[in-house]
Protein backbone atom coordinates (compact mmCIF):
# COMPACT_ATOMS: atom_id res chain seq x y z
CA UNK A 1 0.00 0.00 0.00
CA UNK A 2 2.80 2.43 0.90
CA UNK A 3 4.55 1.55 -2.34
CA UNK A 4 1.46 2.42 -4.37
CA UNK A 5 1.11 5.72 -2.50
CA UNK A 6 4.71 6.62 -3.20
CA UNK A 7 4.27 5.82 -6.89
CA UNK A 8 1.13 7.97 -7.01
CA UNK A 9 2.92 10.89 -5.38
CA UNK A 10 5.83 10.53 -7.79
CA UNK A 11 3.48 10.43 -10.79
CA UNK A 12 1.64 13.51 -9.48
CA UNK A 13 4.96 15.35 -9.03
CA UNK A 14 6.07 14.44 -12.55
CA UNK A 15 2.77 15.55 -14.07
CA UNK A 16 2.75 18.80 -12.07
CA UNK A 17 6.33 19.56 -13.09
CA UNK A 18 5.51 18.85 -16.71
CA UNK A 19 2.45 21.09 -16.67
CA UNK A 20 4.45 23.89 -15.05
CA UNK A 21 7.27 23.53 -17.56
CA UNK A 22 4.82 23.49 -20.45
CA UNK A 23 3.12 26.65 -19.13
CA UNK A 24 6.44 28.48 -18.76
CA UNK A 25 7.60 27.45 -22.22
CA UNK A 26 4.26 28.37 -23.80
CA UNK A 27 4.32 31.79 -22.14
CA UNK A 28 7.85 32.43 -23.29
CA UNK A 29 6.88 31.50 -26.81
CA UNK A 30 3.64 33.49 -26.93
CA UNK A 31 4.25 36.58 -24.72
CA UNK A 32 6.02 39.53 -26.42
CA UNK A 33 9.14 40.70 -24.58
CA UNK A 34 10.75 42.57 -27.47
CA UNK A 35 10.47 46.39 -27.46
CA UNK A 36 10.01 48.44 -30.63
CA UNK A 37 12.97 49.54 -32.73
CA UNK A 38 13.50 53.32 -32.99
CA UNK A 39 15.16 54.91 -36.01
CA UNK A 40 15.82 58.50 -37.09
CA UNK A 41 16.43 60.12 -40.47
CA UNK A 42 19.12 62.30 -38.86
CA UNK A 43 21.31 61.89 -35.79
CA UNK A 44 21.41 65.68 -35.34
CA UNK A 45 18.51 68.07 -35.95
CA UNK A 46 18.42 71.88 -36.07
CA UNK A 47 15.38 73.56 -34.52
CA UNK A 48 14.22 76.91 -33.18
CA UNK A 49 13.94 77.61 -29.46
CA UNK A 50 10.20 77.88 -30.14
CA UNK A 51 10.08 74.27 -31.32
CA UNK A 52 7.34 71.94 -30.11
CA UNK A 53 7.55 68.26 -29.19
CA UNK A 54 6.21 67.53 -32.66
CA UNK A 55 9.20 69.37 -34.14
CA UNK A 56 11.60 67.37 -31.98
CA UNK A 57 10.00 64.11 -33.19
CA UNK A 58 10.34 64.88 -36.90
CA UNK A 59 12.16 62.20 -38.87
CA UNK A 60 11.77 59.54 -36.17
CA UNK A 61 10.01 56.17 -36.52
CA UNK A 62 9.25 53.26 -34.21
CA UNK A 63 8.45 49.73 -35.44
CA UNK A 64 7.48 46.72 -33.30
CA UNK A 65 8.02 43.08 -34.23
CA UNK A 66 4.35 42.29 -33.50
CA UNK A 67 2.40 45.56 -33.53
CA UNK A 68 4.11 46.99 -36.59
CA UNK A 69 4.35 50.77 -36.87
CA UNK A 70 4.09 52.33 -33.38
CA UNK A 71 5.53 55.73 -34.31
CA UNK A 72 2.47 57.33 -32.72
CA UNK A 73 3.76 56.20 -29.30
CA UNK A 74 7.04 58.10 -29.66
CA UNK A 75 7.53 60.85 -27.09
CA UNK A 76 10.20 63.14 -25.67
CA UNK A 77 10.98 61.97 -22.14
CA UNK A 78 13.87 64.23 -21.10
CA UNK A 79 16.58 66.63 -22.20
CA UNK A 80 20.19 66.75 -21.04
CA UNK A 81 22.17 69.73 -19.88
CA UNK A 82 23.84 71.55 -22.75
CA UNK A 83 26.80 69.64 -24.16
CA UNK A 84 27.71 72.84 -26.04
CA UNK A 85 26.04 76.23 -26.13
CA UNK A 86 22.54 75.69 -27.51
CA UNK A 87 23.03 71.93 -28.01
CA UNK A 88 21.28 69.22 -26.00
CA UNK A 89 20.82 65.48 -26.12
CA UNK A 90 17.10 64.70 -26.27
CA UNK A 91 15.87 61.35 -24.99
CA UNK A 92 12.92 59.61 -26.66
CA UNK A 93 10.83 56.54 -25.86
CA UNK A 94 8.37 54.31 -27.74
CA UNK A 95 6.32 51.35 -26.53
CA UNK A 96 4.19 48.50 -27.86
CA UNK A 97 0.85 47.07 -26.69
CA UNK A 98 2.62 44.83 -24.18
CA UNK A 99 4.25 47.89 -22.63
CA UNK A 100 7.73 46.97 -23.81
CA UNK A 101 9.69 50.24 -23.96
CA UNK A 102 12.66 51.25 -26.08
CA UNK A 103 14.60 54.51 -25.62
CA UNK A 104 16.79 56.47 -28.03
CA UNK A 105 18.81 59.67 -27.99
CA UNK A 106 19.78 62.25 -30.57
CA UNK A 107 21.44 65.65 -30.65
CA UNK A 108 19.31 68.79 -30.96
CA UNK A 109 20.82 72.16 -31.89
CA UNK A 110 18.80 75.34 -31.21
CA UNK A 111 19.77 77.61 -34.09
CA UNK A 112 18.53 80.84 -32.46
CA UNK A 113 19.65 80.15 -28.89
CA UNK A 114 21.15 82.96 -26.79
CA UNK A 115 22.50 82.74 -23.25
CA UNK A 116 20.45 84.06 -20.30
CA UNK A 117 20.21 87.85 -20.17
CA UNK A 118 20.42 90.10 -17.12
CA UNK A 119 18.49 93.37 -16.97
CA UNK A 120 19.00 96.37 -14.70
CA UNK A 121 16.37 99.13 -14.46
CA UNK A 122 18.17 101.48 -12.11
CA UNK A 123 21.81 102.48 -11.51
CA UNK A 124 23.57 100.68 -8.67
CA UNK A 125 24.04 103.88 -6.67
CA UNK A 126 23.13 104.25 -2.99
CA UNK A 127 23.57 106.83 -0.26
CA UNK A 128 26.47 106.02 2.07
CA UNK A 129 25.25 104.48 5.30
CA UNK A 130 22.22 102.85 3.70
CA UNK A 131 21.58 99.44 5.27
CA UNK A 132 19.59 96.41 4.17
CA UNK A 133 20.17 97.09 0.48
CA UNK A 134 18.47 94.64 -1.88
CA UNK A 135 20.86 94.60 -4.83
CA UNK A 136 18.38 92.51 -6.82
CA UNK A 137 15.47 94.91 -6.41
CA UNK A 138 15.87 96.40 -9.88
CA UNK A 139 17.53 93.40 -11.51
CA UNK A 140 15.80 90.66 -13.52
CA UNK A 141 16.87 87.77 -15.73
CA UNK A 142 15.23 86.18 -18.74
CA UNK A 143 16.04 83.10 -20.76
CA UNK A 144 14.93 82.17 -24.26
CA UNK A 145 14.08 78.63 -23.11
CA UNK A 146 12.95 79.08 -19.49
CA UNK A 147 11.42 82.56 -19.57
CA UNK A 148 11.73 84.58 -16.36
CA UNK A 149 14.59 83.16 -14.26
CA UNK A 150 15.05 86.12 -11.91
CA UNK A 151 14.83 83.75 -8.94
CA UNK A 152 17.99 82.01 -10.21
CA UNK A 153 20.18 85.13 -9.88
CA UNK A 154 23.08 84.80 -7.45
CA UNK A 155 25.39 87.55 -6.21
CA UNK A 156 28.92 87.20 -4.84
CA UNK A 157 30.54 90.19 -3.16
CA UNK A 158 34.04 91.22 -4.17
CA UNK A 159 36.50 93.92 -3.17
CA UNK A 160 35.63 97.35 -1.78
CA UNK A 161 37.58 100.29 -3.20
CA UNK A 162 37.60 103.89 -2.01
CA UNK A 163 37.67 106.15 -5.06
CA UNK A 164 37.30 109.51 -3.29
CA UNK A 165 36.10 111.01 -0.04
CA UNK A 166 32.63 111.00 -1.62
CA UNK A 167 32.29 107.38 -2.79
CA UNK A 168 33.38 103.76 -2.38
CA UNK A 169 32.83 100.95 -4.85
CA UNK A 170 31.66 97.46 -3.89
CA UNK A 171 32.44 94.94 -6.61
CA UNK A 172 29.85 92.23 -7.16
CA UNK A 173 29.66 89.22 -9.45
CA UNK A 174 26.15 88.49 -10.72
CA UNK A 175 25.36 85.06 -12.16
CA UNK A 176 22.27 83.35 -13.53
CA UNK A 177 21.95 79.78 -14.85
CA UNK A 178 19.19 78.27 -16.96
CA UNK A 179 17.85 74.71 -16.97
CA UNK A 180 20.37 73.75 -19.65
CA UNK A 181 23.26 74.64 -17.36
CA UNK A 182 24.29 77.74 -19.34
CA UNK A 183 25.52 80.52 -17.03
CA UNK A 184 25.73 84.25 -17.75
CA UNK A 185 27.74 86.43 -15.41
CA UNK A 186 28.63 90.10 -15.06
CA UNK A 187 31.07 92.03 -12.91
CA UNK A 188 29.28 95.14 -11.61
CA UNK A 189 30.07 97.92 -9.16
CA UNK A 190 27.86 99.19 -6.34
CA UNK A 191 28.57 102.88 -5.67
CA UNK A 192 28.07 104.02 -2.06
CA UNK A 193 28.02 107.81 -2.21
CA UNK A 194 28.05 110.87 -0.02
CA UNK A 195 24.60 112.46 -0.22
CA UNK A 196 25.97 115.44 -2.18
CA UNK A 197 27.17 113.09 -4.96
CA UNK A 198 24.12 110.84 -4.63
CA UNK A 199 21.75 113.76 -5.18
CA UNK A 200 23.65 115.13 -8.18
CA UNK A 201 21.69 115.03 -11.43
CA UNK A 202 22.66 112.46 -14.05
CA UNK A 203 21.08 110.98 -17.19
CA UNK A 204 18.35 108.43 -16.46
CA UNK A 205 18.30 105.38 -18.73
CA UNK A 206 15.46 102.97 -19.43
CA UNK A 207 17.92 100.09 -19.10
CA UNK A 208 21.48 99.88 -17.78
CA UNK A 209 22.40 96.63 -19.54
CA UNK A 210 21.78 96.20 -23.27
CA UNK A 211 22.25 93.25 -25.62
CA UNK A 212 23.02 93.43 -29.33
CA UNK A 213 23.49 90.48 -31.70
CA UNK A 214 26.81 90.54 -33.50
CA UNK A 215 26.37 92.60 -36.65
CA UNK A 216 23.27 94.30 -35.24
CA UNK A 217 22.68 97.95 -34.40
CA UNK A 218 21.76 99.83 -31.25
CA UNK A 219 20.17 103.27 -30.91
CA UNK A 220 22.11 104.66 -27.95
CA UNK A 221 20.09 107.89 -27.79
CA UNK A 222 16.86 105.94 -27.28
CA UNK A 223 18.06 104.75 -23.87
CA UNK A 224 17.87 108.23 -22.34
CA UNK A 225 14.50 108.83 -20.64
CA UNK A 226 15.10 111.77 -18.31
CA UNK A 227 17.06 112.85 -15.26
CA UNK A 228 18.12 110.67 -12.30
CA UNK A 229 18.96 112.11 -8.86
CA UNK A 230 18.93 110.63 -5.33
CA UNK A 231 17.25 107.46 -6.54
CA UNK A 232 14.40 109.22 -8.34
CA UNK A 233 13.70 109.82 -12.03
CA UNK A 234 12.03 112.93 -13.43
CA UNK A 235 11.37 114.23 -16.91
CA UNK A 236 13.63 116.68 -18.73
CA UNK A 237 10.87 119.28 -18.50
CA UNK A 238 10.66 118.96 -14.71
CA UNK A 239 14.43 119.27 -14.51
CA UNK A 240 14.39 122.29 -16.86
CA UNK A 241 16.82 120.44 -19.11
CA UNK A 242 16.57 118.67 -22.47
CA UNK A 243 18.02 115.67 -24.34
CA UNK A 244 20.50 118.08 -25.87
CA UNK A 245 22.11 118.35 -22.43
CA UNK A 246 23.16 114.69 -22.69
CA UNK A 247 26.21 113.60 -24.66
CA UNK A 248 27.18 109.99 -25.43
CA UNK A 249 30.65 108.49 -25.46
CA UNK A 250 30.43 105.05 -27.08
CA UNK A 251 33.98 104.19 -25.94
CA UNK A 252 34.83 102.19 -29.05
CA UNK A 253 31.62 100.17 -29.13
CA UNK A 254 31.87 97.77 -32.10
CA UNK A 255 28.67 95.85 -32.82
CA UNK A 256 30.60 93.61 -35.20
CA UNK A 257 32.90 92.29 -32.46
CA UNK A 258 31.46 90.23 -29.59
CA UNK A 259 32.34 91.49 -26.14
CA UNK A 260 31.35 93.80 -23.30
CA UNK A 261 31.46 97.58 -23.77
CA UNK A 262 30.82 100.56 -21.48
CA UNK A 263 28.94 103.49 -23.01
CA UNK A 264 29.02 106.67 -20.90
CA UNK A 265 26.23 109.27 -20.92
CA UNK A 266 27.24 112.69 -19.57
CA UNK A 267 24.91 115.48 -18.43
CA UNK A 268 25.75 119.17 -18.56
CA UNK A 269 23.74 122.05 -17.13
CA UNK A 270 22.29 124.88 -19.16
CA UNK A 271 25.36 126.96 -18.37
CA UNK A 272 27.65 124.20 -19.64
CA UNK A 273 28.66 122.95 -16.22
CA UNK A 274 29.38 119.23 -15.86
CA UNK A 275 26.85 117.31 -13.80
CA UNK A 276 26.59 113.52 -13.49
CA UNK A 277 27.13 110.49 -15.72
CA UNK A 278 25.42 107.18 -16.36
CA UNK A 279 26.99 103.94 -17.58
CA UNK A 280 25.29 101.59 -20.06
CA UNK A 281 26.80 98.12 -20.33
CA UNK A 282 26.43 96.89 -23.91
CA UNK A 283 26.99 93.19 -24.55
CA UNK A 284 27.55 92.24 -28.19
CA UNK A 285 26.56 88.59 -28.43
CA UNK A 286 28.50 86.12 -30.56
Amino acid sequence: MMRILRIAILVFFVITTGVFAYTVIERRLTVDYIPPTISADEDVIMVSIASTEEDLLKGMRAVDNIDGDVTNTLMVVSKSKFIAKGTQMVNYAAFDKNKNVRTATREVVYIDYVSPRLHLKSPLRYAAGTTGIDYLKNMTAEDCLDGNITQQIKINLGNVTTISNLATLQQINVQVTNSGGDTSSLELSISMEDYLLFSQQAPALREYIAYVPCGGVIDLDSYVIGIWAAGNVKSFADAKLGPENVSVNSNGLDCNTPGLYHVVYSLTGNAGEELGTADLIVIVEA
